[in-house]
């Protein structure tokens, strides 16, 4: 019975511990975002998603995320103006230090799923299909910096560098690139 109750005793500590350091968040922000090798504009969309913060020690923190992003580019295609939507789910695993309580720098790997792919010109009533042309899965690595405005409420600026090709064209090689700025929320 004793190592029962010591059991239960150690079982709730550590539930009060771990639950002490995940804090469970929202963010979402604005994307500016192009393809390597378009011709053209960036194309400015946005993210969103959720968190989980996981304090290691006073310094350093991972945060895994799961994301809704849009990205894409504007280019010049012979027929005019076109703007090619891609939709992702992210999920990057950042690794975060904090100098200060305020300031962190962040660095982590992603990988990401394409969800969709639309191109649509100016003149077009309705958007074109072009999942077929692009790879299901990309990977990147991004680096950020943020600051902690309060324990809950906080800033962020981020950048997405693709590493893998995503185009299926053998031709040429296109990789997202993504700058996000966002907001973020974490609940205790």
């Amino acid at each position: 019975m004793k190592k029962i109750v010591f059991l239960a005793v150690i079982a709730c500590c550590s539930a009060s511990v771990l639950q002490a350091q995940l804090k469970p968040g929202i963010k979402g922000g604005l994307n500016v975002t192009d393809v390597s090798n378009f011709n053209g504009d960036n194309r400015i969309s946005g993210h969103v998603g959720l968190f989980l913060h996981h304090t290691i020690n006073s310094n350093w923190c991972i945060q895994p995320e799961v994301l809704y992003s849009g990205q894409g580019q504007k280019y010049n295609a012979p027929d005019g103006e076109r703007t090619l939507a891609l939709s992702y789910i992210q999920v990057p695993v950042m690794v975060q230090y904090y100098p200060i309580r305020q300031l962190y720098f962040e660095a982590g790997p992603q990988v990401a799923f394409l969800t969709s792919a639309k191109s649509k010109g100016e003149g077009d009533k309705s958007d074109v299909e072009v999942d077929n042309a692009y790879r299901k899965a990309d990977f990147a690595l991004n680096v950020g910096v943020g600051v902690a405005a309060t324990h809950q409420l906080g800033f962020y600026a981020r950048y997405s560098a693709g590493l893998s090709d995503i185009s299926k064209n053998n031709n040429v090689t296109n990789r997202n690139r993504v700058g996000q700025l966002g907001m973020y929320v974490r609940f205790h």
